[in-house]
């Protein structure tokens, strides 16, 4: 367990998985650092003998992420990041401007339920460094539609972010980023290699890297 935002009371705690495997945990947990709101982290170790008793204890779908504020649980990525902008206006989680507000809700929803090919080849895995040589059809299709997401936000906003300032969809889209680099996908779009090296210096992202690659290797991945 971390207090990521040091303080002594908490207004939430939020149960996630390895930071090198877990995707959605990641999503979850950029939005919750973004949010500028103390937070206890409980992180629990995937793939072993005693995972899903220890993830029973907080979620009733036995998956990570979960937020419990109080009795309020909440166990879905983007239902979490809807409850901290609710919680956090200030921190404008999403775009300000309406048309803007909508596009990135849109990118994010796309993003939670969407790319199956890629989430099923190219498995989050923050220790992979190797480029995957026979990509399906289906993942390169996956790859150029997440590219083309990227270039038409990104052409109206200038960047930094999809939508100018880091929001839920840029939270939602960061472990992509690391795939892309973990399976040394070649990005020839300078717009686009800008906007991914946005997305690894930010704050949040540096700090979940650097605390995944002290994760133990050996493990199964998770999508």
């Amino acid at each position: 367990m971390a207090y990521h935002v040091h303080s002594d009371k908490p207004m939430f705690d939020l149960v996630i998985g390895d930071k090198a495997f877990s995707s959605w945990s990641m999503r979850a947990w950029l939005v919750a650092v973004q949010s500028g709101l103390p937070f206890k982290e409980i992180n629990i170790e995937l793939d072993t003998a005693k995972t899903a008793a220890q993830i029973a204890k907080y979620s009733p779908n036995g998956k990570v992420p979960v937020l419990r504020n109080g009795k309020m649980i909440i166990w879905d990525s983007l239902a979490i990041a809807e409850y901290l902008n609710d919680l956090s206006p200030e921190a404008q989680l999403w775009p300000e401007d309406m048309g803007a507000r909508a596009l990135a809700r849109s990118y994010a929803a796309e993003m939670h339920s969407g790319f199956t090919s890629l989430r099923s080849q190219m498995t989050m895995d923050l220790h992979h460094d190797a480029e995957l040589r026979h990509l399906l059809p289906a993942t390169i299709s996956d790859i150029n539609r997440i590219l083309d997401m990227w270039k038409q936000a990104l052409r109206v906003s200038q960047g930094p972010y999809l939508f100018g300032e880091f929001c839920i969809a840029d939270a939602f889209f960061a472990p992509v980023v690391c795939r892309f680099k973990s399976y040394k996908v070649q990005i020839k779009d300078p717009m686009i290699k800008q906007y991914m090296k946005n997305i690894e210096e930010h704050h949040g992202v540096q700090f979940w890297i650097e605390e995944a690659m002290k994760e133990k290797r050996a493990k199964l991945t998770f999508k």
